[in-house]
């Protein structure tokens, strides 16, 4: 019989309305989903504690397991409840309480929200930069004064990412219902997020809107360029940040402006006008995706 100690932390997973077979049972494929997001989201909630931040691809090394873990419960009837409980895991409920919560809300209440398409303002930034509006701050000033668009910490962004992953069979069916109860300890009051098909989409939308910060100069070295599979639109590159030697991701947003990079693949370190790409309000500084404006020129 499953015991655990008071005190507590408590995640409790409900599957519920189609995600349910005969009463009580769910398949392998949905629930192995729940599980996978439900261990990455506390992982990250952990890294933040710990670290005072997390950075996009930062992992847990395995002798922090202990610390991180969640003890899983008997499943229950009453369509398909499962638990998940640790002595040392009060914060980390906390955490993932409050990056879920207020996307939750906005959700909720229909997670309506009008921002400008990317290609707007990727316009109305080199608009500005071309007529001497707008000018770029150093990678170093960037890291110093932040965008005021940047009001959320990564962590929200990496922990909400984890749970909309764990909605995507509830986003699939109209009768699907999946709830998360998070309680930090027995002292304090559970907290429901209870999720359907209208609500799970709604989630997606809120934490998926993206806007672009101030522009930046990005000092390094173009080591890939991918023009996609339409090879038209979405083209893409790496680019290494001598500044702090990392691997981000630089989005493209023309042929034009491809093609302007050619000449830099592989080859000497150059400067880059991009904006960082905000997902949810949130950004990565340390490696985060950035939108090609130009060729940075000190003239």
């Amino acid at each position: 019989m499953f015991r655990f100690a008071r005190t507590s932390a408590l995640i409790q997973l409900t599957l519920d309305g189609s995600l349910v077979q005969d009463g009580h049972q769910v398949s392998l494929r949905v629930l192995s989903r729940a599980l996978l997001s439900i261990q990455a989201a506390t992982d990250r909630a952990f890294l933040d504690i710990r670290y005072g931040g997390v950075s996009k691809h930062q992992r847990l090394h395995y002798s922090q397991y202990s610390e991180a873990d969640f003890i899983v419960g008997d499943p229950k009837e009453g369509s398909y409840v499962i638990e998940f409980l640790s002595t040392r895991g009060q914060d980390i409920i906390r955490r993932l309480r409050e990056a879920i919560k207020d996307p939750y809300i906005q959700a909720a209440a229909g997670g309506d929200q009008q921002i400008y398409t990317i290609s707007h303002q990727i316009a109305a930034n080199k608009g500005a930069l071309k007529n001497k509006i707008l000018h770029p701050q150093s990678f170093d000033d960037f890291l110093k004064a932040p965008s005021a668009l940047l009001t959320r910490t990564y962590g929200d962004k990496s922990i909400n990412k984890e749970i909309d992953q764990m909605l995507s069979p509830v986003r699939k069916d109209a009768d699907a219902i999946l709830k998360l109860v998070l309680k930090p300890s027995d002292n304090d009051v559970a907290e429901t997020f209870e999720f359907d098909q209208t609500t799970a989409l709604a989630f997606k939308k809120v934490i998926g809107t993206r806007q672009l910060g101030s522009p930046v100069v990005y000092q390094g070295h173009l080591r890939q360029l991918d023009r996609g599979h339409n090879q038209k639109t979405n083209f893409k590159g790496k680019f290494i940040n001598v500044k702090n030697d990392k691997d981000v991701v630089i989005f493209i947003q023309s042929e034009e402006d491809f093609s302007s990079l050619i000449p830099y693949l592989n080859g000497n370190e150059f400067k880059i006008i991009a904006c960082p790409i905000i997902e949810y309000s949130s950004f990565d500084l340390v490696a985060g995706d950035i939108q090609f404006l130009e060729i940075f020129n000190n003239e």
